[in-house]
């Protein structure tokens, strides 16, 4: 297969695989190949209501519980297993082997990863799995960033989101379901990359006509450069990127590349020692 019909699969990421509830396999433009994604809040548990969110937040559709680290687990091993046996040649039928490669472990889903209550014992599990396989494939965590948990030390790299530079976008883009303020993510994210290794991610997008303006872009990239400062060393990468899956609300649209392209130059103009990849 082509790179250039990657897209439909990037596009797809569907967290229901056959009669799996927790772990689904997905070709991701950011892991770079195959993720297995865990969704440990298939209630939809979140901290924020992305304005961008592909996730239904209609509770009458969702699970009631989280589930158990065992169930998780149980399924994650059954998926590496057909992983193991097919490469998920089945799953993916024109997607080329090369494409198919175990990159992650990936703690995702329908809610915010870091408020499942079994957290770090998930993490301590995964990684005792992961040294297992002989891709190694890398422990993720996405997280909104509004909160610091235990369990980070298992995780392989902590991809942490960074969507605003002020509060009146964080709240419009981001919609926090509780109190708080772009400070607190920033000082968060400054925490975790001062410990852990660390990629910003950072969706751009056009919602209900409004896009990120010049003055949001600036308090933007000098937000970027605090996180930096932190520990160079330790942040990785900022992952510039916009929509590819459908969207929960209508009035979102992608932005064109250019104006990826245009944020990634000012980055870069301010800090040319920045990794910036743009999706």
């Amino acid at each position: 297969m082509s790179t250039s019909k990657l897209p439909k699969f990037w596009a797809d990421h569907n967290r229901r695989f056959a009669d799996f509830n927790f772990v689904y396999p997905v070709i991701s433009r950011r892991a770079k190949g195959l993720s297995v994604g865990i969704n440990c809040t298939p209630n939809g548990v979140c901290s924020f209501d992305c304005i961008y969110c592909q996730v239904c937040r209609n509770p009458e559709k969702k699970m009631a519980r989280f589930p158990s680290v065992d169930e998780i687990i149980f399924e994650l091993r059954k998926l590496l297993s057909i992983y193991q046996e097919t490469k998920l040649a089945e799953h993916f039928p024109s997607v080329e082997e090369k494409d198919r490669i175990l990159k992650d472990i990936a703690l995702s889903g329908d809610g915010e990863p870091t408020l499942y209550p079994h957290f770090a014992e998930l993490c301590e599990t995964l990684q005792k799995i992961q040294s297992e396989y002989p891709e190694n494939p890398k422990l993720t965590l996405i997280t909104n960033a509004a909160q610091i948990c235990d369990g980070l030390e298992y995780l392989t790299e902590i991809w942490g989101k960074l969507d605003a530079g002020t509060d009146e976008f964080l709240q419009f883009i981001d919609n926090p379901r509780k109190k708080i303020d772009i400070a607190a993510i920033e000082n968060n994210l400054k925490f975790i990359v001062s410990k852990f290794p660390l990629r910003l991610q950072t969706m751009f997008c056009e919602a209900c006509g409004k896009i990120p303006g010049e003055a949001e872009i600036e308090s933007y990239t000098q937000a970027v450069q605090r996180i930096y400062g932190s520990n160079p060393d330790n942040l990785l990468s900022v992952q510039l990127y916009s929509v590819v899956r459908q969207t929960a609300e209508n009035s979102v649209r992608p932005l064109k590349r250019e104006f990826l392209e245009n944020v990634k130059k000012r980055m870069l103009e301010k800090n040319s020692k920045l990794s910036v990849e743009v999706f």
